[in-house]
């Protein structure tokens, strides 16, 4: 009889481990974010349970599609998220309450700072007392500096100040205690770089004072086209560790000018090798997450005009080499 039982728990003992495991190994949450129509197919659906312990919408949570109008908020797709998302024990991070981008048009009516703190409490408590307990992180306020560090003058800074970003930190924090409150921001990765440089010394002026701050999102929307300094990366990651911050590699992606090269993709795999490396590494990486998944529906090639092949799976979504190489760095 133990003949007849050997095959297949040998089987499963072999069975290889997925992107999602071996990171959980090291303490690392890895994730994607997803479209609506992602949860639908069963194709990208396995390739969101093999790859993510964590999940963010691409678009659903920002104002313009959530609120496009001041009487109807648009909940399924997310109510559709959060219930995958429990149904396959994947945590769901919020992308973003604030932002300059994909706002809705009757925002553009606020005319006082008393209405616009009023529209961000009503934003906030709407969506967190909802979601309360079903969020792990939020992305309170997204991209809030220009590029030589000073503060992006968007709806919210305009009508209030600076301290509209303290503001939702502080009414976030009052209505889900238990969700993780981050700042998110791309080109802050670099220590030694301006806006990066910035993002730190706000960070800790607001840990200093007090103000609810668990984290920072870096973005790491990156190119074949450019270096970088894998160590600067490496050192600014650790200043936040000093000062009780926990990082996100939070929208990464690596474009390459079309066609690709063999050059191109050494590169790519370098970066994004190197970006998991830390990841695994650091103890205040809590996350990492690629923005999409399939280069099918990446937001690259309409943005970046000439450039693509950002992700790592194929348009016909099957592993590139790429995703293979990062397998061996979660291995060791």
């Amino acid at each position: 009889m133990l003949a007849a039982f050997a095959t297949p728990l040998f089987f499963a003992s072999c069975k290889e481990k997925t992107f999602r495991e071996l990171a959980g190994k090291h303490g690392l949450k890895t994730g994607i974010a997803v479209a609506a129509g992602d949860l639908y197919g069963e194709k990208e659906k396995q390739i969101i349970l093999d790859n993510s312990s964590i999940i963010v919408s691409e678009n659903s949570m920002k104002w313009a599609n959530l609120r496009p109008n001041e009487k109807f908020w648009n909940w399924s797709d997310i109510d559709a998220l959060v219930k995958f998302a429990r149904e396959n024990s994947i945590e769901v991070k919020w992308h973003t309450l604030f932002w300059h981008q994909q706002n809705s048009s009757f925002l553009g009516k606020l005319k006082t700072r008393e209405d616009a703190l009023a529209a961000m409490d009503s934003h906030i408590s709407t969506i967190m007392e909802r979601y309360k307990g079903k969020i792990a992180e939020y992305d309170v306020v997204n991209e809030m500096f220009n590029e030589d560090g000073t503060f992006r003058k968007t709806l919210w800074f305009n009508l209030i100040g600076r301290e509209y970003i303290e503001h939702a930190l502080k009414k976030a924090r009052e209505a889900d205690p238990d969700a993780k409150l981050y700042l998110n921001e791309y080109n802050n990765e670099e220590q030694g770089n301006a806006k990066a440089d910035a993002m730190f010394n706000f960070v800790k002026e607001l840990k200093d004072g007090g103000v609810p701050i668990d984290g920072v999102g870096m973005q790491l929307h990156l190119s074949t086209e450019y270096n970088y300094d894998f160590e600067k990366i490496r050192s600014n990651v650790r200043r936040y560790a000093e000062i009780g911050i926990d990082i996100c590699f939070s929208e990464v992606d690596v474009r390459m000018p079309l066609p690709p090269t063999d050059a191109s993709l050494a590169k790519q795999t370098e970066i994004y090798t190197s970006l998991l490396r830390i990841a695994k590494e650091e103890p205040n990486v809590k996350s990492f997450i690629t923005w999409g998944f399939t280069d099918n529906h990446s937001w690259v090639p309409a943005t970046f005009h000439g450039t693509g092949d950002a992700l790592l799976y194929t348009k016909n979504m099957d592993p590139k080499p790429v995703y293979s190489e990062m397998l061996k760095v979660l291995k060791k």
